[in-house]
């Protein structure tokens, strides 16, 4: 370890680690408002805005976090569930007949709930405890329904699907997309680009589209800075079945943030305490109301700075706190977001599609770290087959239905989560004495 959680490296090699950590924090969040604007049909100006947003809260969320939270150089950043949890709620939203922003104003108040869940286990020092509920068992059926909710969407924006109001697969950028992918695949190899993959994916591939004529033209800002706003889709509305939905995924994060602390707590040579895991709970709900205020996707420790620091030896807090100074000031700056909105939606979508594997592997990992008894196939299996059979289920089917109803029993996902929890728990408990003690197996879950 060159530099330790409490040095001061020299002020030359303090500007460029924080550069390093500017543009690994940037190169981890750039796509998601992309996605998050091209499956609710936002138009330029409103992805712009919405990445400016979450530049922002980005940087602020991280700086309190290794302030007051749990003190590690370790970035806030939009967890997969939640941007997952985003497109899988504007498909079943539109099935039953409420708009891309009615669902947005819900969410806001689904993220506010969250943090404020997060808030309270943490000051009850409670993070330990509700997080056993989700055994890997549960956690993994979750990540595998959430990585097959999210593949139709992924595959058609790759293929150029939508993109420019594409109705058919678009051969070209289908093959711009694959080697997008392969190309990160190789970036991931090199321990020096390993933690730019996405980022050097995205720009080779946003330079061939650019070659070719497949961009859209950069939108000139009018102002130079711009201050964050409030409730980016508006008013916030109460819907019991976002609310639901956002409960669940909370509970669920407990996890990831476990996990993240332990795996950046090894990194840096310093074990988590006891206080750190509250801290980090109270103040992961503190960023998910923040997320909530804003209308940005929820955001939680990433482990992903594990990997940064292992490679470059660099745990100084400093660095990392001026380059999340830097997050927030590229927030306020228009110029710079309308750059990044023009960014083409399938190449964001195939820059990101190695995170989006991620997804089903970590739920691969939890189901192989258990014994598959035939308790464990019976409570699994019929998990998996109850939430992926009512993803095929006509969304006309469920239109009819009161609005909880349609949105507890047409989510796949959370009905599957649900089905799970309950044969784990209630229907076939295992006996306290007969399950050994495991380590939580998550290590570099980044949602």
């Amino acid at each position: 370890m060159r530099y330790g959680l409490h040095e001061r490296p020299p002020v030359g090699t303090t500007v460029l680690a924080s550069m390093q950590w500017l543009i690994v924090t940037v190169s981890s969040s750039v796509a998601i408002p992309l996605v998050i604007g091209d499956v609710y049909g936002l138009q330029p100006d409103e992805i712009s805005h919405l990445m400016q947003q979450t530049m922002f809260f980005i940087g602020l969320a991280s700086f309190l976090q290794t302030w007051l939270g749990h003190r590690y150089p370790m970035m806030d950043g939009p967890a997969g569930l939640w941007w997952g949890i985003f497109v899988i709620l504007a498909q079943i939203g539109a099935s039953v007949g409420m708009g891309p922003r009615l669902i947005g104003q819900s969410f806001q108040v689904g993220l506010i709930l969250a943090g404020g869940l997060f808030l309270l286990l943490g000051m009850l020092g409670w993070i330990g405890k509700i997080q056993r509920w989700f055994t890997p068992l549960v956690s993994g059926t979750y990540m595998m329904l959430l990585a097959i909710s999210l593949c139709s969407s992924i595959v058609t924006g790759m293929l150029g699907i939508g993109y420019r109001h594409a109705q058919e697969v678009h051969p070209g950028m289908a093959l711009v997309s694959v080697l997008i992918v392969a190309l990160v695949l190789v970036f991931l190899r090199s321990r020096r680009l390993a933690s730019y993959a996405v980022l050097l994916g995205m720009a080779i591939g946003w330079g061939l589209y650019a070659v070719v004529g497949w961009t859209e033209p950069i939108r000139p800002s009018d102002e130079w800075v711009v201050l964050p706003t409030l409730f980016f889709w508006g008013e916030p509305k109460w819907d019991w079945g976002v609310i639901l939905t956002s409960l669940l995924t909370g509970f669920v994060l407990l996890t990831n943030l476990v996990t993240s602390l332990s795996v950046v707590g090894k990194a840096t040579q310093s074990e988590p305490t006891i206080q750190q895991y509250n801290r980090g709970g109270v103040f992961t709900g503190v960023s998910h109301i923040l997320s909530g205020l804003a209308g940005v996707v929820g955001m939680i420790p990433l482990s992903l700075a594990a990997a940064v620091i292992q490679t470059t030896g660099m745990a100084a807090r400093l660095p990392f706190m001026a380059a999340m100074a830097g997050m927030m000031v590229i927030g306020m700056l228009p110029a710079v977001s309308q750059f990044l909105a023009a960014l083409p939606t399938p190449v964001a979508y195939a820059g990101m599609f190695i995170a989006y594997t991620q997804l089903l592997g970590f739920g691969i990992k939890d189901l192989a770290s258990i014994r598959l008894d035939d308790r464990a196939i019976t409570i699994g299996g019929s998990s998996l087959l109850v939430g992926i059979g009512v993803m095929f289920v006509p969304a006309s089917a469920w239109q009819h239905l009161p609005p909880l109803v349609s949105f507890l029993f047409g989510n796949g996902l959370l009905l599957g989560v649900v089905v799970c929890l309950l044969l784990e728990h209630v229907v076939f408990p295992r006996p306290a004495d007969s399950e050994p003690a495991t380590e939580l197996q998550k290590d570099g879950r980044s949602a």
